[in-house]
């Protein structure tokens, strides 16, 4: 194990966090330790050592005969830690809570005195790892269970990819560990030893009691009892991977190499090829990219109007919205999923019904597809209403309407209502009261957009912009702020400009698709006939007039910060993740190097690629984009 020199505990953010990280009292003998971290109990290096000299510490103490873990909070473990730095032309430092926390689940396993984990709420990430390393798990029937790393790059912590095909075999194993959204209890079959709905840590130390009486704990290797199952499902999943497998997808053929490897070598050897495979992948750029990928995604809600609010908590329901019956299929069924109560309304009877019967059948398409069961519809329409008119005795939280009906909609709420606006072409808003109360929600170009641009005027009220960001979540959109009209379109035109000057050059359009960094809907036009060599690669030309757009975008405020910009290309254009967008992509060339490049293409267009003011001001004060996004 890293050694470390002893620290006192920091401050902690959070109302459940608590000063010694660990929290532990003992009963009947059974040590239950409390994991109180900040956070959500993400298990950062603080954490681990606090958890590891709690652990050893009752292990050691003769009135201790076995060991409960649970957690304060909403969450056993919320999610990853982030141990990785930004993208940059630096070499980083290998995170030694990498295998800090494999050698705490090696202990919790070898231990004498068994362990059971008293889990609830989301159990990921290094949470989950310490399950798997546990005698047994006791779970809240309402929690889940999933480990993100796969889709960040890289391998689950605590050797969880060997740990889960141990418990659950290769062909469970790898589901699991590709599912792309947390899995529910009730669907975690083999992971979980009891699922209860009340008394979760008396439980817990029942069985805690019973494991340390000589109860029969769970069968570690029951996944490995088939083995030419196990073999098969490797060989598939191995069989899928492309050939030769592309650099940033080799974490990939690694979550393999572990699931295989738990079978083929002895326990210990398995164990130690996992943390080697964990630690590469932790180094590669992949997993730096993904990890300023998952920062931004948390950050672009911190805004000015968010710290504003300090916090306090803003409803969104009940809704009054006035849609079209397309737009209403479209975004009513999800406000409805979230919890939300709506109320359609519409100027005569006629296009109320429509909408409401536009909802009916999506809801109907959801159940028919598996997406949502006959319970949870019915349970979603009782919250939906209709109405000509808005209930005087039941005000709405918010007011939210499409373009059609905007100016319809707001003299019909009552005074001081936020009106938000749906507008997916970012077309201007008809004239509106109070357009200081009206924001613009401008979803990402697409059938099933991921984002949501927030357009902020300079003055735009606050807590309506916190309303529209919740109601974009709501949506299951990921909220970008953005300062009086949207930067997605200028993103995306500058690269659609930078293909037009390459196609001049004589660049094919497979040469150009190819890069993967230009919107599936962009024209391309014709190659001309005479190629004309060009002063830098055709993706780095692209790169270029994309981060000078954004350079611009955030130089006059219309963006809040260049991670947001690589979060919008991302989501709203399809820019390769594994890259971490443009800015990201930016920062790991450097200011120099890129005012010089800018410098050779500008040979080609000079409006395009000219170096945009903040490049002088990046080199001069020594900073890169990263340094803005704080």
């Amino acid at each position: 194990m890293t050694q470390h020199p002893p620290t006192p505990a920091g401050p902690l953010a959070g109302a459940d966090a608590a000063p010694h990280y660990v929290q532990r009292r003992t009963q009947d003998g059974i040590a239950v330790l409390t994991l109180a971290g900040p956070d959500g109990n993400r298990l950062g290096p603080d954490l681990v050592r606090a958890l590891t000299s709690a652990f050893r510490a009752a292990q050691r103490d003769d009135g201790v005969r076995a060991v409960v873990l649970t957690a304060r909070g909403a969450d056993f473990c919320a999610g990853p830690w982030a141990d990785l730095p930004p993208p940059g032309p630096d070499t980083p430092e290998l995170p030694a809570v990498i295998e800090d926390l494999a050698d705490l689940c090696s202990r919790i396993e070898t231990a004498v005195k068994p362990t059971v984990c008293a889990v609830h709420g989301r159990v990921t990430s290094g949470g989950l790892a310490l399950g798997l390393a546990a005698q047994g798990v006791v779970a809240d029937a309402r929690a889940s269970l999933h480990f993100p790393e796969p889709r960040l790059g890289r391998l689950p912590p605590g050797n969880g990819a060997v740990r889960v095909a141990w418990r659950i075999g290769a062909a469970d194993a790898l589901r699991f560990l590709h599912a792309p959204a947390p899995v529910p209890v009730a669907n975690a079959d083999g992971l979980v030893e009891h699922t209860v709905t009340e008394n979760l840590v008396p439980t817990s130390i029942e069985f805690a009691n019973a494991l340390a009486t000589g109860a029969s704990a769970r069968a570690a290797f029951a996944g490995l009892t088939d083995s030419v199952a196990y073999r098969d499902a490797v060989t598939k999943a191995r069989a899928r991977l492309p050939n030769p497998i592309p650099s940033h997808r080799a974490f990939e053929a690694s979550v393999i190499d572990c699931v295989e490897a738990a079978q083929l070598l002895p326990p210990q050897q398995a164990l130690a090829f996992d943390l080697v495979h964990a630690q590469d992948a932790a180094m590669a750029p992949v997993a730096r990219a993904l990890a300023h990928l998952s920062r931004a995604t948390r950050r672009a809600l911190s805004t000015p109007e968010s710290r504003a609010g300090n916090g306090a908590l803003l409803h969104t329901s009940p809704i009054l919205a006035a849609l079209s019956p397309e737009n209403a299929a479209r975004l009513v069924p999800a406000l409805l999923r979230s919890g939300a109560e709506v109320t359609l309304t519409a100027p005569d009877r006629d296009p109320l019904s429509k909408a409401l019967e536009a909802v009916a059948e999506a809801q109907l398409d959801l159940v028919k597809a598996g997406r949502m069961s006959q319970s949870d519809s019915k349970g979603d329409w009782n919250r939906l209403s209709g109405r000509l008119q808005p209930d005087a005795n039941d005000p709405p939280a918010l007011s939210f309407a499409d373009l059609e009906h905007a100016a319809w909609l707001e003299p019909l709420a009552p005074p001081n209502t936020p009106l938000v606006l749906w507008s997916p072409g970012a077309h201007p808003p008809p004239p509106l009261n109070a357009p200081n109360s009206a924001i613009t929600l401008v979803p990402a170009p697409s059938r099933s957009p991921r984002l949501c641009e927030i357009l902020v005027q300079d003055d735009s009220d606050a807590d309506s912009v916190r309303r529209a960001t919740n109601l974009a979540i709501r949506l299951k959109l990921t909220p970008v702020r953005a300062a009086r009209a949207p930067v997605l379109p200028g993103l995306t035109q500058a690269a659609s400009q930078a293909a037009h000057h390459l196609r001049g050059a004589g660049v094919t359009s497979a040469q150009l698709r190819a890069t993967g960094l230009l919107h599936n809907g962009a024209e391309l036009g014709e190659a001309a006939a005479e190629v004309i060599p060009l002063p830098l690669p055709i993706d780095r030309l692209v790169l270029l007039a994309v981060v000078n757009a954004g350079a611009r975008l955030v130089r006059n405020g219309s963006a809040l910060r260049p991670s947001d910009l690589d979060l919008t290309m991302v989501l709203g254009a399809g820019w390769p993740n594994w890259r971490g967008g443009p800015m990201a992509e930016a920062d790991g060339i450097g200011p120099m190097v890129l005012r010089h490049e800018l410098q050779l293409a500008a040979t080609l267009d000079p409006e395009l690629w000219g170096a945009d003011a903040l490049f002088d001001t990046l080199i001069r004060e020594g900073k890169r984009f990263e340094d803005m996004n704080t």
